[in-house]
């Protein structure tokens, strides 16, 4: 047996490293096996610090006869840079082979590893690590802030770039952009600095929620950095459900009432208080006040005051506020076209007016205010609750009701004394005639209303009027000096006891317990029908020999009902006669209206006139500018003309430029003129068929 040496051949070249590989059992011709260690690849390369050589390092095990040692295992290990190896070692293959890979240190300068085999000399690998270039953008502050919107973050936005094993990166242009929100940058593009360090200054969005900022430099994968903009103090109370309910008075709304609360820029505002604040005989809300959730809501329940018509609520917060209309359900008995106004009588006997309020004029209790305001719905009386009333009628200025007591109210305007309350001062609210006189001489069964006058009668059939007395309408003889107003009520001449009355534009007529018509005031187109034009100031028989059951007092005409149809007389320009070819001749005495049947009801208005037929059905004539006819045209007509919708009316009036009427079963609708809210339908405008009021079944 051979003895073994007990070292190593190694090579004269650092590229190589030998050993005794094999020498008991080997045939003595040929001698020790030598293994020699040749590095074949992967010195000398460069790469970037922390990174891994694109080459592993490549040795190559072979004898001396140049043929491959398989199965020895060679060893790695970095001597220098600060890298790592892998594996640490491993085992030559078939072609004598053995390989690792290297990553480099993370400092700039030569890394070195070696390759041994059985821990004999090694063969030195050299690789040169230089600069990395930008790999991370690393945020460092600034994210996951709050603040109001349109306002700038307290903390600055600030981001460090490195290389792939976290070196701080000076020099590199970082850019800085909003990709949500809509906010602004101090700076758009910052270089690092020596740190690596790059920041910018954020101003939120108007846009409450999530807002971002996404980071970039070339060659890196951008980061978003997020922050959360809440909204604003409260700039807006917005209605968002519940509005415009209606349900039986005393009863709960089905809907609860919701509101929004937005910011300036229309952001839901959360955890704001909402106080719900009923209008004075507006029900009852619970609970009073809410707190909004995260999309700026609050809600109530409302239940409704015990009276109907149109009640509100308010819902404030931070100073600002939204109202809600629901309304308690009404129906009607009877109704009053006025001017620019309407009032009704409810089936609860209590009294409603709306439209037009410059002077005071639907006694709803608020101060007049020139050319406004307008109530499009339904108003409550300011007697709501305290006074239930009969009868109610309207005039451009002012109007007048009686009670179920038979004492007689009045508001509006009173400059003449047409209140008849012995003042001359406006009532905003129903103030009762003739205080300070006899009650029992004053207590009405009906009353009229006229452009500038009152009158009514009492329980006793007489007649008495009061307000502007100068062209006669008052029926007490002529005025006497001044002053032209008279501002108690007063006893119409003629010692008579009448039945019916209506007052009209500047004139008043009435039928005695004996049937027969009489008319006084002024008589310019003929509306007194005593076959002249001579203005009366004391009650003058109407001529024709007609005896009428009822009579209707319109501006500058009169209409009645005989026994073998309605006749009208006066003033026919627009055909508000119903009989014959309009004309500017008056018409002096009663004139029948041909083919018109048996009237149950008829209503003089300011330029056409209306009538219920015995079987229900409404008729109107004359002029029709504002569709006042109902016919759904703006057509006028000379001749009575069936009003649209196919309803039945127990009662209707005339006003100015519109129509009223009440159902058969209680239900007020009206036409015409919208200007000022008078048909009561909530909205402003004209309507050329009947339309029901609002807060109905």
């Amino acid at each position: 047996m051979q003895r073994r040496s007990g070292r190593s051949w190694i090579a004269l070249t650092p590229l190589f490293a030998a050993m005794i590989v094999a020498s008991c059992g080997e045939e003595g011709a040929t001698g020790p096996r030598i293994a020699t260690l040749i590095a074949i690849s992967g010195g000398g390369q460069q790469g970037a610090i922390g990174a891994t050589l694109t080459q592993p390092l490549v040795v190559r095990l072979e004898d001396q006869a140049g043929s491959p040692v398989e199965g020895v295992t060679v060893q790695w290990r970095v001597v220098s840079g600060g890298g790592s190896i892998s594996p640490s070692q491993s085992t030559t293959d078939a072609d004598g082979r053995a390989s690792a890979s290297l990553r480099l240190g993370t400092t700039i300068g030569v890394n070195t590893a070696t390759a041994s085999i059985d821990n004999s000399s090694a063969i030195t690998f050299s690789a040169a690590a230089v600069a990395a270039p930008p790999a991370k953008i690393i945020v460092q502050g600034g994210e996951g802030q709050t603040a109001t919107v349109s306002t700038q973050l307290a903390s600055d936005l600030l981001v460090k770039v490195t290389d792939a094993v976290d070196n701080a990166k000076a020099g590199v242009a970082v850019t800085f952009t909003i990709s949500s929100g809509g906010g602004t940058l101090t700076t758009t593009t910052a270089t690092s600095d020596a740190n690596g360090l790059a920041s910018t200054k954020w101003t939120l969005g108007n846009l409450s929620g999530t807002q971002t900022v996404l980071v970039a430099a070339s060659g890196v994968t951008p980061v978003s950095v997020a922050a959360t903009a809440r909204a604003a103090a409260p700039q807006s109370v917005a209605v968002v459900s519940g509005s415009n309910q209606t349900a039986v008075p005393g009863t709960t709304l089905p809907d609860s009432l919701r509101v929004r609360v937005l910011d300036r820029f229309g952001n839901p505002v959360s955890g704001a208080t909402v106080t719900f604040t009923p209008r004075a005989n507006g029900g009852t809300v619970s609970p009073t006040t809410a707190v909004t959730d995260a999309n700026g809501r609050a809600a109530t329940r409302w239940t409704l005051a015990a009276v109907g018509g149109p009640m509100f609520v308010d819902a404030a917060s931070g100073g600002f506020s939204t109202t809600f209309l629901a309304g308690g359900i009404v129906t009607y008995t009877s109704i009053s076209a006025g001017g620019r106004n309407t009032c009704a009588v409810a089936s609860v006997k209590v009294l409603f007016c709306w439209g037009y309020n410059g002077e005071g004029q639907l006694g709803i209790g608020q101060a007049s205010q020139g050319s406004g305001p307008v109530f499009a719905f339904p108003q409550p009386s300011a007697s709501a609750g305290n006074l239930t009333f009969r009868e109610v009628v309207s005039s451009l200025y002012h109007a007048c009701g009686v009670t179920l007591a038979s004492v007689g109210y009045c508001w509006g305007v009173n400059h003449d004394g047409r209140l008849g309350d012995g003042t001359l001062i406006a009532k905003t609210a129903p103030t009762q005639i003739g205080v300070g006189q006899d009650p029992g001489a004053h207590s009405y069964r009906v009353l009229g209303v006229s452009q500038n006058h009152t009158c009514g009668i009492t329980l006793g059939d007489r007649i008495f009027c009061w307000g502007y007395t100068r062209d006669g309408q008052i029926g007490n003889g002529p005025p006497v000096g001044a002053p032209d107003a008279t501002i108690l009520p007063v006893e119409v001449s003629g010692n008579l006891r009448f039945s019916q009355m209506s007052a009209g534009g500047l004139h008043t007529c009435a039928i005695t317990n004996s049937s027969a018509t009489y008319c006084w005031g002024v008589n310019l187109r003929g509306e007194l029908g005593n076959n002249s034009t001579v203005d009366q100031n004391v009650p003058t028989l109407v001529g024709g020999g007609n005896t009428f059951s009822s009579v209707s007092a319109g501006f500058t005409h009169t209409c009645a009902i005989g026994g073998t149809g309605v006749f009208c007389w006066g003033d026919n320009q627009f055909g508000q006669l119903g009989a014959g070819t309009p004309s500017l001749v008056p018409v002096v005495l009663p004139a029948q209206i041909g083919g018109f049947g048996a009237a149950a009801a008829v209503s003089a208005g300011q330029k056409h006139t209306c009538a219920i037929l015995s079987d229900g059905t409404a008729y109107c004539w004359g002029l029709n500018d504002k569709g006042q006819l109902g016919d759904g045209t703006t057509t006028n007509r000379s001749a009575p003309t069936l009003v649209a919708g196919g309803l039945l009316f127990a009662a209707i009036s005339a006003g100015d430029g519109h129509s009223c009427g009440v159902t058969t079963t209680n239900i007020a609708y009206c036409w015409g003129d919208n200007q000022f809210g008078q048909l009561g339908d909530g909205s402003q405008t004209n309507r050329l068929i009947p339309m029901r009021v609002a807060f109905q079944p």
